[in-house]
């Protein structure tokens, strides 16, 4: 399968909205939607790689600043990029969108691959142009804290899946403030991260505990009561039990029951004070 690469200069038509909003859009939705015209001999494939490059007079801001996929191909008219060639709509969905500032710098792109020297508009390239990109990509960035998907973009389309997931609980954000406020210990087994693993606090987990029949298209989450922090094995129980999900205190008795005592782990200076005490009652 081929990717496809999409020259986009700010300073024209191309990007329907504002980019910088949309940045945040798909941090916190997971995807956006856009349309762009193409050349109508442009060789496409549903589901290929998408990827977005910044042109333009300023040189700060030419680079790789975005991954998608193809979503849909509808034909149209058009000229593409004001010419006299026939063009086809695409509709692309973006799973990954750096802000402006934060792109891979073009010098970069062109290093290792000097196809990208000069424009182009839209070029179709093989699958050793589209690892490289991707290369390339994973190197910018890494996954949420906790998370075990890499960033959208660093696999190819033919090796990842979409899901449907709480956003409230995989918001940044909203996890931010939610640990910030109540901590970054698990709320039912006691399991402290940053105890445990020394600096790890941001791996902790957040669930949502608002009844299903609360939310509707109009609710807004409420970090500071509608997220309780949780390490990842008491989440998965938590969503163990479907539609209602198991509450804290639930699993606080199904740990209580099964034996489970709470604690905690001892840092090195609490042992050695622990070893010179025994010493001391010894003599």
């Amino acid at each position: 399968m081929t990717a496809l690469i999409i020259e986009w200069d700010p300073e024209r038509p191309g990007w329907r909205g504002t980019f910088a909003s949309d940045v945040g859009t798909v941090r916190s939705t997971g995807v956006l939607r856009q349309r762009w015209m193409v050349p109508a001999r442009t060789p496409l494939d549903h589901g290929m790689d998408v990827w977005l490059i910044v042109a333009g007079r300023r040189p700060a801001m030419r680079g790789l600043i975005g991954h998608g996929s193809l979503a849909g191909i509808a034909s149209d008219g058009a000229a593409a990029g004001g010419t006299d060639e026939p063009a086809q709509c695409i509709e692309v969905d973006f799973d990954n969108l750096l802000p402006h500032g934060d792109q891979v710098p073009l010098d970069q792109l062109i290093e290792r691959l000097p196809a990208l020297a000069g424009g182009f508009g839209v070029l179709a390239v093989d699958g050793g142009t589209g690892v490289a990109l991707r290369s390339l990509w994973a190197a910018t960035g890494s996954p949420e804290p906790g998370s075990l998907d890499p960033i959208p973009g660093a696999l190819p389309s033919t090796a990842t899946q979409h899901v449907v997931v709480n956003r409230f609980e995989r918001d940044p954000e909203l996890r931010r403030v939610a640990v910030a406020h109540r901590g970054s210990a698990c709320h039912a087994c006691g399991m402290d991260f940053e105890q445990g693993y020394g600096g790890a606090a941001d791996l902790i987990q957040v669930h949502h505990i608002t009844p299903l029949e609360l939310v509707d298209s109009g609710y807004e989450v409420d970090p500071l009561v509608d997220l309780i922090p949780l390490c990842a094995n008491c989440h998965v129980v938590a969503h163990s039990r479907w539609p209602e999900p198991l509450t804290v205190e639930e699993i606080r008795t199904r740990l209580r029951t099964s034996g489970f005592l709470r604690g905690s782990v001892l840092t090195d200076e609490q042992l050695d004070a622990e070893a010179a005490a025994a010493r001391i009652l010894g003599a």
